[in-house]
């Protein structure tokens, strides 16, 4: 059994969310913003825009990877969306740019419900493609950086330790091996 889903239906289901989330979400940003004080600076817009960018790339590339796989390869592409700082609070476009997200509550690396909270946006069909733009502005606009996934999860993107310093330790140990 083949099911056909017209063009109508398809616009209809990502264009209602995306129209709908574009209309909410000035609201819900100012709401947040209002209890939301972090001590950290802002970090460099630059860098997070271009972390963004690589972490963009590589749910591509996962999907391609996996698109033997079917509707699959959309799953694993957003699972690495919707997981992508949960370990040491990194992506792997935040690693490379040496930016971490840090917990306001806790001052520690976000955890995986921190980067599950932040990164659900992202996966809301038409209200993505929305987010892209409007999640950038806010990053732009907002006095510390913050962007809407970020004032849900009560996180922070802020400059740390990145590949350059990852890989200057592990020298720094291979050699004192040899000492």
């Amino acid at each position: 059994m083949r099911m056909d889903i017209g063009v109508t239906t398809l616009l209809g289901a990502l264009l209602l969310p995306a129209v709908t989330f574009a209309l909410a979400y000035p609201s819900i940003v100012t709401h947040l913003s209002r209890g939301l004080i972090s001590p950290y600076t802002k970090a460099d817009v630059r860098k997070r825009l271009t972390a963004a960018v690589l972490d963009g790339l590589m749910v591509v590339t996962l999907c391609l990877v996996s698109r033997s796989l079917g509707w699959l390869s959309l799953a694993v592409g957003g699972a690495y969306l919707l997981l992508r700082d949960a370990i040491g609070g990194q992506s792997i476009g935040k690693l490379l740019l040496g930016l971490v997200v840090i917990d306001l509550e806790t001052g520690r690396v976000s955890s995986l419900s921190g980067s599950m909270k932040r990164n659900l946006l992202l996966l809301l069909p038409g209200a993505n493609v929305v987010a892209i733009f409007l999640e950038t502005r806010t990053i732009l606009s907002d006095p510390q950086g913050q962007r809407l996934g970020d004032k849900l999860a009560q996180t922070h993107v802020v400059e740390g330790a990145g590949a350059r310093e990852l890989v200057k330790s592990i020298q720094e140990w291979l050699m004192s091996l040899g000492s």
